[in-house]
């Protein structure tokens, strides 16, 4: 009987995971065309399967249908046989199917940034979790993430100091992943 291997970083999605404003879909974006990779944006794709926005899907149905939903999508992009780019939804982490999930299917990657930073980066009207108090929101919201992101992450990339740079943040943030997974860059 041969032995089964885990397969490369090569061969894995790599998976974004972090809170609402941390740049998961737009650094997703980047680092897909960084590795040569089709890109995912898992709350994007929940969408359109539900033919509502997550915003209705809260209202209409609640927390609970909307999580249900969530990882169903989550299957079906980490079942997927090409590798991909994923940018998970910032609160994927708390259900423990998804962790394991993420554990067997990915390399997770969490962009990390402090409270007062996200703030500033998002707009609270599309995330129903942020819409009364954004502050005491991010800090109810790490409270109960926090330890699920510690947990999946693989790698934990502070996202702060890229944007502190000249250049731009998402293409740096998009390189140092790169760099930091041993991954190759697609052929230009």
């Amino acid at each position: 009987m041969s032995e089964v291997f885990p397969p490369s970083p090569r061969d894995r999605h790599v998976v974004l995971v972090g809170m609402p404003g941390a740049g998961k879909s737009s650094v997703g974006r980047r680092l897909a065309r960084e590795l040569g990779r089709p890109f995912a944006d898992a709350d994007e794709q929940l969408e359109l399967a539900a033919g509502r926005t997550i915003p209705q899907i809260f209202r209409d149905d609640g927390e609970a249908t909307f999580r249900r939903l969530e990882t169903q999508t989550l299957s079906e992009l980490l079942s997927r046989h090409t590798p991909l780019v994923i940018a998970a939804g910032g609160g994927a982490v708390i259900s423990e199917e998804n962790r394991v999930l993420l554990a067997e299917f990915s390399i997770v990657v969490w962009l990390r940034g402090s409270a007062e930073f996200l703030i500033g980066r998002t707009d609270p009207t599309h995330r129903p979790l942020l819409k009364d108090d954004a502050a005491a929101a991010y800090e109810r919201l790490d409270r109960e993430r926090g330890g699920h992101y510690q947990a999946v992450a693989d790698e934990i990339v502070d996202i702060e100091p890229f944007h502190s740079q000249e250049e731009k943040p998402k293409r740096l943030l998009a390189r140092h992943i790169v760099e930091t997974l041993g991954l190759d860059l697609a052929a230009p």
